[in-house]
This record gives C-alpha cells, structure tokens and sequence, in this order.
C-alpha cells in the first residue's frame, strides 16, 4: 500500500475520524473507507493521478453504496495542511460524490 513518498501517511492507518455537520455524520478512516452515517460512502481507492505523477494530496474512496437505481457513491478527500488530524469540511458537489476536506500535519514537512 503506497502511505506516500516517504511513508509519512502510514500514521492515520488504523486510526478513524468523525465529523457532524447539520445533516450527517462523517467518518473518514484513511486507507480503509468513508462513511456518511450508516452508508459507505466509498473504500479505499488510492491517490489521485496526474498522468504519470501520484497526487499525495488527493485521496479516493471508490465503490461505496449504490444510490437508489444510480450509481455507487465515492468521496474525494483534499488534504489540507494544519497541526492536527481532524476532517474540517464535508460536502455534496454532485449527486452520490462526497468531498472532504481534512486537516493533516504532513505538509507541513
């Protein structure tokens, strides 16, 4: 399993995180799944890739709960760099893809 260029996001396997906005409950456990209350929302994908090039700062969970006669649901996770592991915003752009965004320490490296 790739945790980055120098293993630096080995640390959050094993680890899970939550987050409740007005609507749902979100919970983020990198490398593993996501979830949106009691629906998968997607599991553990990879990173995003650029043509050749691996993006450590886009993850993807893939393949989660099928919607009502549509398609499966997916998140995209934005790393966004700050002193603490901690989902910091979560939305819907499109029907069934979530985006999260969490605060994780090793950008700042």
């Amino acid at each position: 399993m790739d945790f980055g260029p120098n293993q630096e996001f080995y640390v959050l396997k094993g680890e899970c995180f939550e987050k409740l906005d007005e609507k749902y409950r979100y919970k983020l456990c990198p490398f593993d799944r996501s979830d949106q209350d009691s629906t998968n929302i997607g599991r553990w994908d990879g990173w995003e890739k650029e043509g050749e090039n691996i993006n450590y700062r886009v993850m993807w969970y893939r393949n989660g709960n099928s919607c009502w006669q549509g398609p499966t649901r997916s998140t995209k996770v934005e790393l966004i760099c700050g002193a603490e592991n901690r989902i910091i915003s979560a939305s819907e752009p499109a029907k069934v893809r979530i985006c999260l965004h969490f605060q994780h320490p090793c950008c700042l490296y």
